[in-house]
């Protein structure tokens, strides 16, 4: 009995110490991951140097050693000599992880080069506008006050009545910097859902056409679920350990193709949960309607961000060519601005319809069950903090948000790197309300 004992006890030690150990791995490669993605992105899309990027980016991940080639335009990420991982970029794809995929074959992945649309964005004066509280309380947001919880504003820009009324930048950023927007890429996911909508090859309220979901209760979660995050679907949304979300997003060479496994756990629209693997689900539905990777990827730039004066916009693909609409989306802050006017304009620009009538309408109106924070891919703000009812918004952690005001006619972005509590949009979002009469 004492030798069962004995041996039972040694058996669930040795069960902890693979469990931690396996765990430990996981999270070490998913760090070196991330590190090695965030670098080559803020290096060779937002043109950043190593210093700026090593103090302000890698506060979750600081203990990897990283190596950038600058010829071959890639970034290597090693944590301890056993956790290490590749970036690659390339030109108007962005950086892309080299997961489950040799690198030869990711790279042969080229976007084709189209003529940018000439949009100049010069100050002009508001109407109605306190300027000087204006940039009180811009310049508020730039100076840090909390050396335990930084703000690192890096841009603000204001759009009134469709033109530039305020705009600031940290020091190590510009005008013409591009700058990762997160979860605002969900937004971006909506509106081309939007653009296919408009050509008639998709319906969101048929079922999601996903053949690997037909024989099962998958089958009944339509594109609306999808964009609404109400479709039951067992996906975990946990950035502090490895979960799904960390697994689609750091170490699958396809978010959409990992996220479409995931199970059913609710009905559809029973739960709302905010799930990052719906939007990439809904990104692999899209790609799906192509017939080829080159049409697909070449897809947004021709129908949105050169319609639009997007220049700037660098969508990020995984190894699989599927971009992960999810949160890989670099913009200046004019750009991420110029996005919000045209959901601010019902989707029109310069008298061309973009977005289907009625599309705008749909993706700022309330989710059931969300309790008054979410419509399909685009936030929203419960009555309780007083601010415009109309009010709705891309937001993206580390303090994203291009918010839009139709009964105001005003976009805010604000851009920045904060990692905890030290930025209160709330707040800023109601100082410039008081600037305007």
């Amino acid at each position: 009995m004492r030798k069962l004992l004995k041996y039972g006890i040694w058996a669930i030690i040795l069960g902890i110490l693979v469990y931690v150990v396996d765990f430990g791995i996981k999270y070490a490669y998913i760090g070196s991951s991330y590190d090695a993605k965030i670098v080559c992105s803020c290096t060779f899309v937002s043109g950043r140097d190593w210093e700026s990027i090593k103090s302000e980016d890698l506060y979750a991940v600081p203990f990897a050693t990283i190596e950038i080639d600058k010829k071959e335009q890639a970034v290597t990420s090693n944590i301890y000599g056993f956790a290490k991982t590749k970036a690659i970029y390339r030109p108007g794809l962005g950086c892309t992880l080299v997961n489950e995929m040799e690198e030869s074959e990711i790279r042969k992945q080229k976007l084709g080069e189209y003529k940018p649309m000439p949009t100049e964005m010069n100050i002009e004066k508001g109407v109605g506008i306190d300027s000087v509280n204006l940039q009180k309380s811009i310049a508020e947001e730039f100076t840090e006050t909390d050396p335990k919880n930084v703000k690192r504003t890096r841009a603000i820009v204001i759009l009134q009545n469709g033109k530039l009324i305020a705009e600031k930048y940290a020091s190590s950023i510009t005008a013409a910097t591009p700058l990762l927007g997160w979860s605002m890429t969900k937004s971006v996911t909506n509106a081309m859902i939007g653009l296919m909508v408009k050509d008639g090859k998709l319906d969101i309220k048929k079922p999601a056409p996903i053949p690997e979901w037909q024989n099962d209760d998958r089958k009944k979660i339509t594109i609306d679920h999808l964009l609404r995050m109400s479709s039951g679907l067992d996906f975990e949304e946990n950035y502090a350990e490895p979960s799904d979300a960390t697994q689609m997003l750091f170490r699958k060479k396809g978010a959409g193709a990992y996220a479409m496994q995931s199970k059913s756990k609710y009905a559809p629209d029973e739960m709302w949960y905010y799930s990052s693997g719906t939007t990439n689900i809904l990104q692999e539905i899209i790609r799906r309607k192509f017939n080829n990777i080159a049409d697909y990827q070449s897809f947004p730039h021709k129908r949105l961000f050169q319609k639009i004066g997007m220049n700037s916009a660098v969508l990020e693909p995984d190894a699989s060519g599927t971009y992960v609409g999810s949160s890989f989306m670099y913009a200046t802050a004019r750009d991420w601005a110029k996005f919000g006017q045209l959901y601010l304009q019902d989707g029109i620009w310069n008298g061309e319809r973009i977005l289907p009538e009625g599309w705008v309408k749909y993706s700022s109106t309330e989710t059931p069950n969300s309790h008054g924070q979410y419509a399909a891919q685009f936030w929203l703000y419960p009555k309780e903090n007083n601010l415009p009812s109309d009010l709705f918004q891309a937001n993206g952690f580390e303090g994203q948000f291009v918010t839009i005001i139709p009964s105001k006619k005003l976009v805010i972005v604000r851009l920045g790197c904060t990692p905890g509590e030290g930025y209160d949009h709330v707040k800023f979002v109601g100082n410039i309300l008081k600037s305007i009469n």
